[in-house]
């Protein structure tokens, strides 16, 4: 009867094994990634990076509608330089200019002094930025000028010829975009007894180096304008010359030149 009821009890009770390495699902791998599968990016390489622009420098000089290059560098935290092209650059002044690129050339920086920025928006979140200064841009003819201008008066009085001369102080001055060349100069010249202290007003246009206009000869009750030819370099040079027959009594002969004493012309610009 015992043994019978040992049976009983052991045929009903529950039998079973752990299976290692084996999930409710059947699959032999329980490290597999509930995700796609693919690791995650490593952007570590740009921690602690920096920002550093090449070209231009604070206080550069850049040429209007010349190609100048716009660099710059994202540099790891130890000073390596890292494969990174997509850096922004904006002007403080120039709202319409904007590039995109580690170097860039270009030439559409409009006239002024600029403050420009180049950012980076980097793999790992952070955001770099860069500004330099003072970088003028204007025409490489543009600049304050300072020199002579030489008069020579000659003439026929009652059968007599006669000829006089002088020399004095010329101040021009050529626009931000390089266009117009304007200033004046004095000379005080003797003739046939009579001191005539005569004002000149230069209005010249600049066209790639040629320069053609009016110089002014102000005689305090008359404004006689006199044709006039000269050129500039981009270096900084002015020279031309005129002529006027006056009245028929005095024949004018005017060479004036001068040399750039200064490219910050703000002083002469309407408004400043």
């Amino acid at each position: 009867m015992l043994a019978t009821l040992l049976l009983t009890l052991f045929a009903c009770e529950s039998q079973y094994v752990i299976a290692e390495n084996e999930d409710l699902t059947g699959s032999d791998d329980t490290t597999a990634d509930t995700d796609t599968g693919e690791p995650e990016p490593d952007y570590s390489e740009f921690d602690g990076a920096t920002l550093v622009v090449i070209s231009p420098a604070s206080g550069d000089f850049l040429p209007y509608e010349q190609d100048a290059t716009f660099s710059a560098e994202v540099r790891g935290a130890d000073g390596s330089v890292l494969a990174f092209d997509d850096i922004a650059w904006t002007s403080d002044i120039d709202d319409a200019w904007a590039l995109t690129g580690a170097s860039v050339e270009d030439d559409s920086l409009d006239v002024g002094t600029h403050a420009l920025t180049a950012i980076a928006q980097l793999p790992n979140g952070d955001r770099l930025a860069y500004t330099i200064g003072g970088v003028l841009v204007q025409s490489a003819y543009t600049g304050v000028y300072s020199g002579t201008l030489q008069i020579t008066g000659s003439g026929d009085y009652n059968g007599t010829e006669y000829s006089a001369g002088c020399a004095g102080a010329l101040l021009l001055v050529v626009d931000a975009y390089g266009d117009t060349v304007t200033g004046d100069a004095g000379c005080l010249i003797s003739l046939l007894g009579y001191e005539l202290d005569m004002a000149y007003l230069f209005d010249l246009e600049n066209d790639e180096g040629d320069l053609a206009g009016a110089t002014a000869l102000d005689l305090t009750w008359y404004q006689l304008d006199i044709d006039t030819v000269g050129s500039m370099t981009e270096d900084g040079a002015i020279e031309g010359t005129f002529t006027q027959d006056i009245f028929s009594v005095v024949q004018i002969d005017g060479e004036f030149d001068a040399t750039r004493v200064s490219r910050d012309v703000s002083e002469y610009t309407d408004g400043s």
